[in-house]
């Protein structure tokens, strides 16, 4: 039953409703029950899952009984008009079962919840010593009332005289410290959300704390008492970007936030007592370290030594930018030493008096120097004074010098740059601040090539939240202030070390990844090179008006290009050949040709272990695409079509290959495919069958080790040492890496296709392929994937895919033999006959680089049919009318950011293809599709989607699968744990005032049946938790040792102590160069990766599944991470006494060096513990080899 109520005041909101039902329900024993207030409305409905709870509600509060009170005001209650809506029925069930779920498990425990603190003051500033003694310095005061609370994700200061509330995500918090006379402060690793009322009403969020405080209730709700019924539509929240203008000034460096409770009392409670019984119990609760602490407070003003933060920093500025000028210290110290400040590590005296240290001290080099990043600590009452003096300091780099220098050799290989790679110092720009980092080892694009010896001119530039995340859009929240800032940093320019670095430029990836290229000036051959000069020497973009198009076509020498092969060395010839177009389509488009000649050019140029590749992506001159292998081609050329060639250039010198067709990639299937799939007429029982034998094999790879080496060797987990074989001769670990697989097939629906591939696509040139036909053909690798398919229709389809006819049906052929298409490895060829090529209708694809999946299971092909492509109209492009300016490219980058919708548009997808009886085919979903290739579209045309013009559901209700449930979070290197995120009810009032809470309900379409099936409990407890037998364990490797020494006094007799301390120095050089990895690929350098993700190839999401970023970083790490690895591997193999070297390795690695610190201090907590299986399995293969 749906009971109606009129007249409810605009601003209450749904959770106040239940807050102030409840306990009247409560009374009644009504339980199924649900409160639905539509923002800024002056009504609400209350529906109950039994039609005699609601009876029972109305015969007390109904029409002739007396009227419910809310907040002072009387509210009618009806019975409806209109019968329940079934899905909120659904969410009221699936919110009972879950309840009943929470109460049957005893090991989730609802947190105590603590009332707000009253506060008289709140300082941002920093912790140091002075004459000895732990203190805390402020920079900026608020000294007004404030409050301050703990809830279960935040704690939040609310500046209510301002109408600003700071709020503090506690995994940001690294450390609090109190004290009994009622102060403490609070360490974080990055800035505050800070959130400004919306609207001009600036006490509109204040919280009233007399007895209106139990209730929740704000005072812009207790103000509706007396005001029209009809309220205008609240303006959002806006994330500001500091506090006030003097907080600015020093909010980017200053990241310990102080506060001190006022005296008195609040409801009855003494804030004194009250503070020290809350600061005790938040010491037990608390992830981040809680201590009592004694501490002195400054003003900045009081300690001359150091002076005010802001008047140090210009005078640090000033002496680093005259070392420039002067050559006194090489650039990349200077940005390091300026890195000290802008990341919080040290106070810019400090820094200052350091720079002086080290002038005129060349022994210094920035390898030894980049360690310090990960010694200095962060300052509380046990750290030791010195090391955030400048003799501890010096100490500490001359101590990692010597590390350094004793690996020399083998470090130049691993850190320098090379032909094909490049060290870029990389900066973040956020919402409060900006931080430097690197330099790390960057792939190089055309540009980097052309400046072969002045790389550390450009920076790589990212702009994302404060902890390295993608700023998430919010309806209710307004980033504004945020994209005015972004903008006005990027026209301004970026000051390092006296340098000043403009926008250059970013690749159509590098926007999608919200980073960007900027350099600054330098003189090459002869002439002054600045931004617009190196631009104009890429190519003519004068003819292009739109700022998104001219930034894609500049994009293009931006693109990463790991191999370039010279054209004139090689003898290869560029030709231009005919695009193939039929009724206004271009089949080939983005396609070309090289021959077998310049193929084998390519093949002198990249790894022996990519094989020989048939087809390539490539950059060339102005032109972009793919080329494949056509043996009927003769001599040394390639060809490239119209369609390929973006702009004119003259650059022509090199062929840059971005990447090729050397191996094929897995088939999964995600949720968008599987609800198309069921419109289709896929049966339920083809994906349940799936999916457990996935369950299956994952469960089965930790029960013996030949599963679990067959399993690393199939993943390539530790493919550069062997790892797969190290297990196999050791048989004593049991691998974890499988473990987030789990995570993505229950919360992702990603299920392998065992009968399906992922393959870049290719246009058949011999014109052999009749309409609708396709040719699959890819390599095997020994058994990894099945065999291709035979003559028999496939389903073809293109991510990502969201119209019901984005998958469609293909004959695959087999060429006969000795035809030119069986020279192609590792592609799907298209047809150049039709009246339609495939590739378009297929989300949109060409053929300049898209991947293709291709399924061809007769069990399920047999089963569906297929709808019409979609044919969506051309979008028009924006374009001005002018030449397009480093200002406008500038504009669009932050636009695009500000309003890409491509993750909002496929949640919207999933949900309205869930709830509504035709799925995919509803008329929202089609619209959704359409927008959806829209705003695919967005990074080249300038055409944003509106976030208004998009379908809504019905109901502000989810299917259940999108919950956030039980996920995985890696705790350390041998350990996991499945966390709840469930909750009965947050106590964020700020949560309840600006989102409305997700509601959710039981799907039982097919993603719903597979999230079921899927029993993570189970499958933990049995298969998961195991006991930590394996190469971290002391006594494995004492037993490991005592057998290796056996093998090796068998074969040899060798002095492996006298290599020790080359060996350690090889160690140390590995272990520095894991942690660069730890840090260089984390979304955030202050919050590294940890070993086990470096060593296994994926980066575990810690918030869900992996972003575009995360899965992009995953490829470069386990790239960067086998070269390091081969690297090692061969300096250990190298010389007569090899077996002596790889066997002091192993020793070296036995043995314990303390390099963590606690888990909630700076930097890694981690001590790199693989250089030791690393060792081992070089020894072993140098054993194996003389032992046969």
């Amino acid at each position: 039953m749906e009971v109606h109520m009129p007249e409810v005041p605009a601003v209450v909101t749904s959770k106040t409703l239940q807050r102030h039902l409840g306990p009247l329900l409560d009374s009644l024993g009504i339980d199924g029950y649900l409160c639905e207030k539509p923002p800024n409305k002056t009504f609400a409905n209350v529906t109950f899952l039994k039609e005699n709870d609601g009876e029972r509600f109305l015969s007390t509060y109904g029409p002739r009984r007396k009227p419910l009170i809310l907040l002072g005001q009387a509210v009618r209650c009806q019975r409806s008009n209109k019968g329940p809506d079934p899905t909120t029925l659904r969410v009221i069930r699936h919110e009972i079962d879950e309840h009943q779920k929470r109460k049957s498990n005893p090991s989730i425990q609802p947190e105590p919840k603590f009332q707000p603190l009253q506060a008289s003051c709140l300082s941002c500033g920093f912790h140091t010593f002075e004459n000895g003694k732990f203190s805390f310095v402020s920079e900026w005061d608020a000294r007004e009332n404030l409050l301050v609370k703990f809830t279960k994700r935040h704690l939040i200061f609310k500046l209510s005289r301002r109408g600003v509330d700071v709020r503090i995500p506690r995994k940001d918090i690294v450390q609090l410290f109190w004290s009994e006379s009622g102060q403490a402060s609070v360490t974080l690793w990055c800035p505050p959300i800070i959130l400004a009322a919306g609207g001009s009403d600036e006490s509109s969020n204040i919280e009233v704390l007399d007895e209106f405080g139990s209730l929740g209730v704000s005072f812009r709700e207790l103000i509706t008492m007396f005001s029209p019924l009809d309220q205008p539509k609240p303006e959002p929240r806006k994330r500001l970007t500091a506090i006030d203008k003097n907080h600015g000034v020093i909010s980017a460096f200053c990241l310990v936030y102080h506060f001190e409770v006022a005296p008195g009392s609040i409801d009855g409670r003494d804030n004194h007592d009250y503070f020290l019984r809350t600061m005790r119990k938040i010491t037990d609760r608390e992830p981040y370290y809680v201590a009592r602490a004694d501490f002195d407070f400054y003003c900045a003003s009081d300690l001359p030594r150091l002076g005010r933060f802001s008047d140090a920093l210009k005078r640090l500025e000033r002496q680093l930018a005259s070392y420039t000028t002067s050559n006194a210290l090489p650039f990349g110290l200077l940005f390091l030493l300026q890195a000290l400040v802008y990341n919080c590590y040290l106070h810019p005296t400090t820094v200052q008096a350091l720079a002086e240290e080290l002038f005129g001290r060349p022994d210094i080099s920035v390898d030894a120097f980049k360690k310090l990043f990960d010694s200095i600590d962060y300052p509380g009452p046990q750290s030791d004074p010195r090391q955030f003096e400048v003799d501890g300091i010096i100490k500490q780099l001359d101590a990692a010098e010597k590390q350094v220098q004793d690996a020399r050799l083998v470090r130049a290989e691993l850190f320098s740059d090379n032909e094909n790679s490049a060290r870029i110092f990389r900066i973040s720009i956020t919402p409060m601040r900006i931080t430097l980092h690197g330099p790390e080892l960057e792939t190089k694009n055309r540009i980097l090539r052309m400046f072969d010896n002045k790389t550390d001119y450009f920076f790589r530039v990212q702009l994302c939240d404060e902890t390295g995340q993608d700023l998430f859009f919010s309806s209710t929240i307004s980033l504004s202030p945020v994209y005015d800032r972004f903008k006005s940093v990027l026209r301004r320019g970026i000051a390092v070390a006296g340098r000043h670095y403009n926008f250059l430029g970013f690749s159509h990836s590098s926007l999608r990844a919200h980073s960007l290229w900027f350099s600054a000036p330098f003189e090459h051959e002869g002439r002054l090179h600045i931004p617009g000069l190196i631009i104009e020497q890429l190519g003519d973009f004068a003819p292009i008006r739109s700022p998104a198009r001219c930034a894609a076509r500049i994009g293009q020498k931006l693109t990463e290009t790991p191999y370039t092969v010279p054209l004139e060395e090689y003898g290869i010839q560029v030709n231009e050949m005919r695009d193939v177009e039929r009724n206004g389509r271009v089949f080939s488009d983005g396609v070309g040709v090289l021959s077998l000649e310049a193929a084998e050019a390519i093949y002198e140029v990249i790894p022996e272990s990519k094989g020989r590749p048939t087809c390539f992506q490539i950059r060339w001159a102005g032109a972009k695409g793919m080329l494949s292998l056509d043996t009927e081609l003769e001599g040394n050329q390639i060809c490239v079509r119209p369609s390929m060639k973006k702009f004119e250039s003259s650059d022509e010198a090199n062929l840059d290959i971005c990447d090729m067709a050397s191996k094929p990639m897995a088939m999964t299937l995600n949720r968008q495919f599987i609800k198309i799939l069921e419109d289709m007429g896929a049966p339920a029982w083809w994906f349940m069958d799936l999916q457990q034998k996935e369950v299956n094999r994952l469960r089965a790879i930790s029960k013996t080790v030949k599963n679990t080496a067959s399993f690393l060797a199939m993943r390539n987990i530790g493919g550069s040492i062997l790892f797969a074989q190290f297990i196999r001769e050791t048989e004593a670990w049991r691998s974890t890496t499988g473990k987030t697989d789990f995570f993505l097939l229950k919360h992702k629906a990603h299920i392998p296709v065992s009968r399906g591939i992922t393959l870049f696509g290719v246009m058949d040139e011999t014109g052999w392929l009749g309409e609708g036909q396709v040719y699959v053909t890819f390599d095997t690798l020994q058994g990894r994937y099945s065999e291709p398919p035979g003559r028999q229709q496939v389903l073809v389809t293109r991510p990502p895919a969201l119209h019901p006819g984005d998958i469609q049906l293909a004959k695959n052929v087999l060429p006969p033999e000795g035809h030119p298409l069986t020279e192609l490895r590792n592609c799907v060829v298209f047809s150049q006959r039709g009246i339609r090529d495939l590739p378009s209708m297929l989300s949109g694809g060409d053929l300049d680089g898209d991947t293709f999946k291709i399924i061809w299971d007769e069990a399920l092909v047999s089963q569906v049919r297929t709808f019409p492509p979609a044919d969506y109209p051309r979008q028009t492009i924006i374009e001005l009318d002018r030449k397009v300016e480093a200002a406008d490219m500038i504009e669009f980058f932050v636009d695009f950011i500000d309003q890409d919708r491509l993750g909002v548009i496929a949640t919207r997808h999933v949900i309205l293809s869930d709830i509504k009886s035709k799925g995919a085919l509803d008329d929202g979903c089609i619209k959704l599709a359409e927008l959806h290739s829209q705003v695919v579209d967005f990074s080249k045309t300038g055409r944003a989607v509106k976030y208004l013009d998009l379908p809504r559901p019905p109901k502000p209700a989810r299917p259940h699968f999108l919950a956030a449930d039980s996920h995985v979070l890696v705790l350390d290197k041998a350990d996991l744990e499945l966390a709840d995120e469930k909750h009965e009810d947050d106590d964020d009032d700020e949560d309840s005032q600006n989102e409305n809470p997700y509601k959710y309900y039981r799907s039982d379409r097919i993603v719903g049946q597979l999230y079921d099936a899927v029993d993570e409990e189970k499958i933990w407890h049995q298969d998961i938790q195991l006991p930590r037998a394996h190469p971290g364990h002391n006594a494995f490797w004492d037993e490991m040792l005592v057998s290796l020494e056996q093998r090796v006094t068998a074969v040899a007799d060798v002095n492996w102590e006298g290599r020790m301390d080359e060996a350690h120095g090889i160690r140390h050089t590995y272990e520095d160069a894991v942690h660069s990895i730890m840090s260089d690929y984390s979304e955030h350098p202050f919050k590294p990766l940890r070993e086990t993700e470096v060593f296994s190839g994926f980066i575990v999401s810690k918030t869900g599944g992996a972003s575009r970023r995360q899965r992009d970083k995953s490829v470069q790490m386990s790239d960067e991470f086998e070269r390091i690895s081969k690297l090692v591997m061969r300096t250990m193999h190298k010389g007569p006494d090899a077996l002596g070297l790889c066997l002091a390795c192993v020793h070296a690695g036995c043995v314990k060096e303390e390099r963590g610190r606690q888990a909630w201090n700076r930097g890694s907590s981690d001590d790199v513990v693989s250089f030791q299986i690393v060792a081992a399995s070089a020894l072993l293969q140098e054993l194996i080899a003389l032992e046969s």
